[in-house]
């Protein structure tokens, strides 16, 4: 299983780089990429959400609210990916529907 998601995260890296001649395939190389990030990862956001609900409230709090919003995220997660993975050729590239881009971002 890991063997897969470090062969996945290489073909990922490879892919978004090939295209860097021009702008326009590069941008449309990144959206690709990073809705394939997104379509991953999105489970992530489910502990993500409970460790920051818990840091900021209680830890009951967080585990309760913190697994819905999670879950909610989660989804939102999986809505933009289908969204950039199915539209990458299409502008606009630079800019994700959600905030921060990747789950791993926000942390603090």
């Amino acid at each position: 299983m890991f063997k897969k998601f470090v062969a996945l995260m290489l073909l990922i890296a490879v892919f978004s780089t090939v295209s860097s001649a021009y702008a326009y395939d590069q941008n449309a190389a990144t959206k690709l990429a990073r809705g394939i990030v997104n379509g991953v990862t999105s489970w992530v956001e489910i502990p993500k959400q409970v460790y920051l609900v818990s840091k900021e409230r209680e830890p009951f709090t967080g585990i309760t609210y913190g697994l819905v919003q999670g879950a909610a995220y989660t989804v939102l997660r999986v809505a933009e990916a289908a969204y950039d993975i199915s539209l990458f050729l299409l502008p606009p590239y630079d800019k994700p529907l959600f905030e921060p881009e990747f789950v791993f971002e926000g942390w603090e």
